[in-house]
């Protein structure tokens, strides 16, 4: 329980200062709740030498009346310095790893951690916030109660003492067994949570493909895996604490009918007056109520401690950019030097070399899985080459701030991604500061101003989560309106036309002429039409550079380009033949 303690107020920082006097003023409270015992051993007292009379009942109501007050000012402000420095500390901790997961390598969130991170932030986070820390006040009362509770029974008679005592101590170790069987339980327990999170969250995010292949119940049987694991962890939790739990508080219990059979006794034999025998009768179902408490606290400890852990895991990721400058770029030429790159153990480029200039597109195709896409990430810095340097003006982008980095890059993503807010908002994210005619100018561009004007609320109207209430190509052009209004000096462009419908893709390609002028131009492509005028057009297979050239030069090779080019033509070919033997006139003729 003691690296508990320490490992939250090292976790509440500045906020430590609240906390602490507010487990000071815990322990005011408690003596102030030990007052109405002292006042009833003077009312018994006065009582059994018949000299009990009308001021002495005032006084003892006015004092247990300004005991109880003084009681509940000192519970508010408990509550007000305890809870309120959590919920600062755990707002502050939230926007922290908030601001980290910007630093985190892509790699961290490929790798099944999406419910990891949920269940820590949401679950952990709260758990402390809303019950650990609550519970300090559990401690101190406890802690104060049952040695104050002690003194007074000794000074009262040191037998009735000397039980307490030995009880209080033989409880530590009871204590202690509750801490050992819970400790393990309490990690496996948090971490079961964690996978329950990633479950129901894939089959959340997942639930559109869930139901157009009919995996409903294969899904939702992962979901309930994962439920039934978590019920049967929770369970095993239970059993272990509910053994050291039941003997700790059953030596409470015992104490309490130890201490009034002896006070009896004591009574009986003539060394014990009737006041204080009573008082120690009333006393004994009163004192050790904090103690037992504190076996529960114990508990939550061990949870709290076992989520500040998984959180000062995942805040302790290694991060990338932190140790970069924020250099001045004047030069926009790309350079892959004998870049070798890998995920895990799996490798994905080797020894890939090329140059990008200012102004000139250069295209990247290949069969999927070749390593293209792999290429505009670790430009962007998603991921650090492991071998080999990518340059940006002749500077590793490893000596540059992430921010540094990106915000001379504007990347528009096969698979794109809207925020839930306005349509307006989310063209604004490549630009805070644009005003609204700024945003307007660049939706023109991109070609979507017509079908946002048409929308009931126009630019401000909502999108929902990750844009699913527009189509394929609205999402498209109002990645590309997002990015026209950024204006960086590189443009990464993930096949921005994969997602266009035949009729647009003609203005599309305009758009993404006014998006790219005089920039350098880094295209991943799939349709090979799109790329006939790049300047250069590099090819990659198997994670290699295996041709490179322009559109005609490649063609007169006849080498892995022309085979994709035929490949792609010949299936054009085919569909257009389709599409005229399906059409209305050929069915007449």
């Amino acid at each position: 329980m003691i690296p508990y303690l320490k490992h939250i107020m090292a976790f509440l920082g500045p906020d430590q200062k609240r906390v602490k006097l507010g487990v000071f003023l815990a322990f005011i409270e408690s003596i102030f709740a030990n007052m109405p015992v002292g006042m009833m051993l003077y009312g018994f007292t006065e009582l059994a030498g018949g000299t009990l009379t009308g001021n002495d009942i005032l006084l003892l109501f006015a004092v247990m009346l300004c005991a109880l007050f003084i009681r509940i000012v000192l519970g508010f402000c408990i509550e007000n310095y305890m809870l309120l420095a959590a919920y600062d500390a755990c707002e502050r901790e939230r926007l922290d790893i908030g601001d980290r997961f910007r630093l985190f390598p892509m790699g961290f969130f490929t790798q099944g951690n999406l419910g990891r991170v949920a269940a820590i932030i949401s679950i952990d986070l709260a758990f402390v916030e809303e019950k650990a820390i609550r519970d300090l006040d559990v401690v101190v009362n406890a802690a104060a109660m049952t040695t104050i509770g002690c003194v007074m029974l000794s000074v009262a008679d040191v037998r009735i003492g000397a039980i307490a005592v030995i009880v209080s101590v033989v409880s530590i170790f009871f204590a202690q067994w509750i801490e050992r069987a819970c400790r393990t339980e309490s990690v496996l327990r948090q971490e079961q949570q964690g996978r329950l999170s990633e479950a129901i969250l894939e089959y959340a995010m997942g639930i559109s493909v869930i139901k157009a292949f009919n995996l409903g119940g294969k899904r939702a049987g992962t979901v309930k895996t994962a439920i039934q694991d978590t019920k049967v962890g929770s369970l095993r939790f239970e059993k272990r604490f509910i053994p050291p739990a039941f003997a700790y508080k059953a030596v409470f219990h015992g104490a309490t009918a130890l201490i009034v059979w002896a006070s009896l006794l004591f009574h009986n034999g003539g060394t014990l007056t009737i006041e204080l025998a009573l008082i120690f009768v009333v006393f004994a179902f009163y004192v050790f109520l904090p103690a037992i408490n504190l076996g529960g606290a114990i508990v939550t400890f061990l949870l709290g401690k076992a989520g500040l852990d998984r959180y000062e895991e995942l805040k302790n990721h290694p991060l990338m950019g932190v140790d970069g400058k924020d250099i001045h770029i004047d030069n926009y030429e790309i350079a892959f030097k004998n870049v070798s790159f890998a995920y895990d153990d799996k490798p994905v480029l080797k020894d890939i070399s090329f140059t990008a200039r200012p102004g000139t597109m250069t295209a990247f195709v290949g069969q999927s899985g070749s390593g293209k896409t792999t290429i505009a990430n670790l430009i962007v810095r998603f991921w650090d080459v492991k071998q080999g340097a990518v340059t940006i003006g002749g500077t590793d982008i490893r000596e540059m701030t992430n921010d540094c980095l990106l915000k001379h890059i504007s990347m528009v993503f096969q698979r794109v991604y809207l925020f839930n807010d306005t349509i307006k908002n989310n063209i604004r994210f490549g630009k805070p500061t644009a005003k609204d005619d700024e945003i307007v100018a660049a939706a023109r561009l991109a070609r979507c101003h017509e079908f946002i004007s048409d929308l009931p609320k126009g630019y401000d109207t909502m999108v929902s989560e990750a844009g699913e209430s527009l189509s394929g190509g609205e999402k498209q052009r109002i990645s590309i309106a997002r990015a026209i209004l950024k204006d960086a000096p590189i443009v990464l462009l993930d096949e921005a036309t994969a997602s266009i419908d035949p009729g647009n893709e003609r203005y599309i390609q305009e758009a993404i002429g006014e998006l790219v002028k005089n920039k350098t131009l880094i295209v991943i492509a799939h349709r090979l039409s799109t790329i006939r005028h790049a300047n250069q057009i590099i090819v990659v297979e198997k994670g290699e550079i295996v041709e490179t050239g322009r559109h005609i030069d490649l063609l007169e090779k006849e080498g892995v380009y022309h085979q994709l080019w035929t490949k792609r033509m010949t299936a054009r070919s085919w569909q257009m033949r389709e599409k005229a033997q399906n059409s209305p006139e050929a069915e007449y003729n």
